[in-house]
């Protein structure tokens, strides 16, 4: 009996110190899922070209940061893709078509860790401001002859995020996230650009023994 309630509190002792997340310096590696809305609305020499679509997309990227609970500042850099499933010119919709849209973004961010829910689990929320590369490329066989066009811009950009931290081990820990990111109306692609993000990643803090 006392062997089993001193294997139970040791348990629970491990629990709770695994879910002191460690003050200092991190570095975050990420990935998941996109989603891109429509970003195209462009008219050149007379031709209209809107309603764009892309199949489901990817993205990965890492970070660098600080912490200091319950507060993380951070730089981060994201690329994110996807496909390009459908377009129109001048309201027709086009056929054969292929070409993806892309995204580099440098972001500065601040994150604000919540109270633990359970042990060694704990929300997060966040927002964030950078710059962004983004670019299009539509193509296209018909039915108004062979297309092919990319838009390109640099644009202010912005993000709002959320999400669960599971810190299970002193100097580890996982996250799992939303994040909604877009830029300023971008001149060249006539729209705002905007993805949906699912992402998880992994936390390593680079000091020891330094706790909330």
């Amino acid at each position: 009996m006392r062997t089993t309630i001193f294997t139970a509190a040791l348990l629970a002792t491990n629990l709770v110190s695994a879910a002191t997340p460690v003050d200092g310096m991190y570095a975050r590696v990420f990935g998941g899922y996109n989603y891109l809305p429509n970003n195209i609305s462009n008219t050149t020499y007379g031709v209209l070209y809107t309603n764009s679509s892309y199949k489901n997309g990817y993205n990965a990227g890492a970070s660098f940061g600080f912490q200091s609970n319950p507060l993380r500042y951070e730089i981060e850099f994201t690329y994110l893709t996807a496909q390009t499933n459908g377009f129109d010119i001048n309201n027709i919709f086009q056929t054969g078509v292929t070409g993806s849209s892309s995204a580099d973004f440098l972001m500065a961010n601040i994150f604000y860790d919540l109270p633990e829910m359970v042990p060694a689990i704990s929300p997060y929320v966040g927002v964030g401001l950078g710059y962004a590369y983004v670019q299009s490329t539509l193509n296209s066989t018909g039915p108004l002859g062979i297309t092919f066009i990319k838009f390109s811009d640099n644009e202010f950009s912005y993000q709002a995020t959320g999400g669960f931290t599971y810190n299970f081990a002193e100097n580890f820990g996982a996250q799992i996230g939303y994040r909604y990111l877009a830029t300023a109306t971008s001149t060249s692609l006539g729209k705002v650009f905007q993805a949906h993000i699912a992402n998880a990643g992994i936390i390593y803090h680079f000091d020891r023994g330094n706790y909330k």
